[in-house]
């Protein structure tokens, strides 16, 4: 037997000889055992306030970014924007902040309600892709932007690695003598 075991068997049998006693000398068993508890201090508001369960901060709202320039729109695309703005945020760059932090919307170039996704959201992202082939293409969105009303400032959304001289500097450039726009490159 285990000395748990035997504690609390000597605890019940000393209690059940204890009770047995004060019944037969006529002590009210329930009543003798009775300890009264001290009352309670009254509640101060410092008490009070200690006393609440703290409330919860409501939730930090998402900072809305628009992106234009991928192809296509999903799940998959706002992951990769995700993603990038990790790297930004992993080599220091404060204004990423976290990735969860941003509410990424993918928007088409040719949509015909440009210029009132333009008033309704003020951060606008270019997806660039690292493939110097593809300036073309990039461009064409750049000047779809222009012509249906669009932002007249986007990031430059690149890899971290792509450098500013060559097709970084080169899509800046047409973007402000041709089209008044100025995309803002951050490159290492």
């Amino acid at each position: 037997m285990s000395d748990q075991d035997q504690a609390s068997g000597l605890r019940k049998w000393a209690s059940l000889q204890r009770q047995q006693q004060e019944a037969e000398e006529g002590i009210d068993v329930a009543a003798a055992e009775h300890v009264p508890e001290p009352p309670l201090p009254p509640l101060t508001p410092e008490v009070a306030l200690a006393e609440q369960p703290e409330a919860q901060a409501p939730p930090k709202p998402k900072i809305p970014l628009m992106v234009v320039g991928l192809p296509g729109s999903g799940a998959a695309q706002v992951s990769r924007v995700k993603a990038r703005l990790g790297q930004w945020s992993s080599l220091g760059r404060n204004w990423a902040g976290e990735p969860d932090d941003w509410s990424i919307h993918i928007a088409m170039a040719e949509t015909s309600d440009l210029a009132e996704l333009c008033n309704q959201y003020n951060r606008w992202a270019l997806w660039i892709s690292s493939d110097a082939d593809d300036f073309a293409a990039m461009y064409r969105t750049l000047r779809q932007l222009h012509e249906r009303g669009g932002p007249r400032r986007l990031l430059a959304l690149h890899e971290p690695h792509l450098p500013r001289q060559g097709l970084l500097d080169n899509l800046r450039g047409a973007a402000e003598y041709y089209l008044n726009m100025e995309l803002l490159v951050l490159a290492r």
